[in-house]
């Protein structure tokens, strides 16, 4: 005899062998600052306020001719990528992770140093779209450096860490024989 199960019933299964989601967002939580070296317009907080056009409030940060902004926070995340709202002018980026050390506030020298951990460069110059970085595995970092290599104008800086609790995935096959075992040994209930 086959039981009816509705189709919605292995959804909570199915979230179990689901990989998990993209992480989370660090930029919201970092120090965010802007090199003094080379002029701007706008404030760093507007890079993580949520605001991207065509939303009304969206301001855009705007550098003059090229520039360095620093992301610094808490801990050391292993970082995914890096996504930027870039406005009307765009150029080409140059991403930088790093363990420990600091850039100075003219952008020219780190002092310490710390480990660099990686360096992606992304010369697709798209325009009043999002530009999405991927960084390679083992980006590890608790800051990072976002280089405009020329003029442009960012509306938002997502840097995204990987999840910090990955879901493991499971086969179909493991599941099948855990529920079998549950459902031919039920769990014995303690006499009162």
């Amino acid at each position: 005899m086959r039981l009816f199960r509705p189709w919605w019933a292995g959804l909570s299964l199915l979230a179990l062998l689901l990989p998990a989601a993209a992480g989370r967002n660090v930029a919201v939580d970092a120090v965010t600052r802007a090199t003094t070296w080379n002029e701007h317009e706008g404030d760093p907080a507007w890079l993580t306020d949520g605001l991207v056009p065509p939303e009304a409030g969206a301001r855009p940060f705007v550098w003059k001719s090229k520039g360095i902004l620093v992301f610094t926070w808490d801990g050391i995340s292993e970082i995914e990528g890096v996504r930027i709202r870039v406005g009307e002018i765009a150029n080409d980026y140059q991403v930088r992770t790093f363990v420990g050390g600091r850039l100075e506030d003219e952008g020219a020298a780190r002092d310490p140093p710390g480990a660099q951990t990686a360096r992606v460069e992304d010369f697709s110059r798209v325009v009043d779209s999002w530009v999405e970085i991927g960084m390679p595995p083992g980006a590890r970092a608790d800051n990072l450096e976002l280089r405009a290599l020329g003029p442009a104008h960012f509306f938002e800086v997502e840097i995204l860490a990987a999840a910090t609790t990955p879901v493991r995935g499971r086969s179909w096959a493991a599941v099948k024989l855990e529920a079998s075992a549950a459902a031919n040994h039920p769990p014995q209930r303690s006499q009162p």
